[in-house]
């Protein structure tokens, strides 16, 4: 019986070992093809997020910039790439608009329950609906039903302040935390109250250096990324005024901000300003590994622009992030050991790279290009035309 069982184990992984080394195998073949421009003009675009936990909405990934959120199907229209809802965040008679400085997914109710009432929880539509969560510079976020594709919610989140960043529980139904320059780390139902329009399940201090957020899948825990290159770990039905966890990221500097955490199961994901990466095992509190992206003697220090954010895979074994100079390189590495797979180049025009993000297939990885311009790297027969028509696409976009 356990010969039975160490072979099927065995065979396993061996199963996963491939799926692994065709993945890595699509993302060196990755070429520049596809060129999204953006309609909300020459601000930058600041995000790309991908909806993760739930397989229905996978396809899905959202972008912000300026005072526009947008949603994209990466899956369903072939080599096309399309816009599924789009959300101005305009000054109203029941909103100030403004900037729009985050945004993430959270997960909506389970299809399968019966609630043909309930739009606002992600459930009631015949083919499901996926929910996003957009802060902005007046400390409000806005819950965001794709289905609809109009605003369901409001919160105040963070009175007066700007909402720095925000991150959804991919495990549970409406688990959203954000941080603002308020200090505070907040949780958040985003279908709970009275009213269903969210509220508050848990503040904490966390101190007005936090610069960035994320939180475990099931929402038991958070970290912050904060300005002095320390990553901190937060207990979410703990007290306010807790004394936080600082995790052990070594080789981070104090001078340089913790400007993006991603969590995956155990494994916290942690980049600084001056574009050092780090893993670290949340369940045995001790560093996995880490690296510095290249190009570091060109990277320019005194860089005040947005966060150059990277993405995970939902498996957390690939990482693609843009670098933090003006070179426009997209690296994508082996997450689990810092391992550069590969260095997907720009095309004609170079710049900073302000996020970027792995499809869990590795056939695409994205990179944001301000002004407003997304690209998708795609796998590709090659010809030589490939990279003039590609360049004549990229120029036609940006003009």
């Amino acid at each position: 019986m356990h010969s039975k069982r160490r072979a099927a184990l065995e065979r396993d992984e061996r199963t996963e070992a491939a799926r692994d080394a065709a993945k890595r195998d699509a993302l060196r073949a990755l070429r520049l093809k596809t060129v999204i421009r953006e309609n909300h003009g020459a601000a930058r675009t600041t995000r790309v997020e991908f909806a993760r936990g739930s397989a229905r909405t996978s396809n899905l990934y959202a972008t912000c910039g300026g005072s526009a959120v947008t949603v994209y199907d990466d899956a369903h229209f072939g080599d096309h790439t399309a816009i599924v809802a789009q959300y101005a965040h305009e000054t109203t008679a029941h909103q100030r608009g403004g900037e729009i400085t985050c945004v993430c997914f959270a997960r909506g109710e389970d299809d399968e329950k019966e609630n043909e009432t309930a739009t606002t929880r992600g459930g009631g539509h015949e083919f499901g609906d996926a929910i996003v969560t957009a802060g902005d510079e007046h400390g409000w976020i806005s819950v965001i039903s794709v289905a609809e594709n109009r605003v369901v919610g409001r919160l105040n989140a963070h009175p007066g302040s700007r909402v720095v960043d925000a991150d959804g529980a991919c495990a549970r139904d409406g688990f959203v935390v954000s941080v603002g320059e308020d200090g505070f780390l907040k949780a958040w139902d985003v279908f709970g109250g009275p009213d269903g329009e969210g509220e508050c399940v848990g503040t904490f201090d966390v101190g007005t250096n936090a610069r960035s957020v994320a939180c475990d899948a099931n929402g038991a825990f958070a970290v912050t990324g904060h300005a002095d290159g320390v990553a901190r770990r937060w207990n979410l039905s703990g007290a306010v005024s807790q004394k936080s966890k600082a995790l052990p990221l070594a080789t981070f500097k104090p001078r340089f901000a913790v400007e993006c955490v991603r969590i995956v199961d155990d494994v916290l994901f942690a980049k600084t300003r001056d574009g050092r990466i780090e893993t670290c095992d949340l369940k045995r509190n001790e560093s996995i590994a880490s690296w510095t992206l290249p190009n570091e003697k060109y990277r320019d220090h005194k860089y005040t622009g947005p966060a150059c954010r990277f993405g995970v895979s939902s498996d957390g074994k690939f990482l693609a992030c843009g670098d933090g100079t003006d070179s426009g390189v997209v690296y994508v590495y082996d997450a689990r050991t810092g391992e550069n797979i590969v260095e997907l180049q720009p095309l004609r025009v170079v710049g900073v790279v302000h996020a970027a993000a792995v499809v869990d297939h590795c056939r695409h990885v994205f990179a944001a290009y301000g002004p407003a311009v997304v690209w998708r790297y795609e796998v590709i027969n090659v010809s030589s035309d490939d990279d003039a028509i590609a360049g004549d696409a990229f120029e036609a976009v940006v003009k």
